[in-house]
């Protein structure tokens, strides 16, 4: 296994050392198991590109105006 320096915030830091000290594992493990919980999601959202997330939604809205119902949202919100 190889070292890694971080920096951290105060509060990250403590909050850190307390979480460590519940689950009774050093604070480098907590850091692993949060490092591998934000892999796994990353890699479950995969890496898509903005055309294939494009591609994705497009046609959501069939049959009508992009424009009309993006002005009809805004008038909701100035009447907010």
């Amino acid at each position: 296994m190889q070292r890694t320096i971080i920096s951290l915030e105060p509060e990250v830091r403590n909050w850190l050392a307390h979480r460590a000290q519940l689950e009774h594992v050093p604070q480098t493990e907590v850091v692993r198991r949060a490092l591998q919980l934000y892999r796994e999601k990353s890699e479950k959202q995969g890496g898509q590109s903005f055309e294939e997330l494009a591609r994705l939604t497009s046609g959501m809205r069939q049959g009508e105006d992009g424009l009309v119902t993006q002005q009809k949202l805004r008038d909701e919100w100035g009447e907010r």
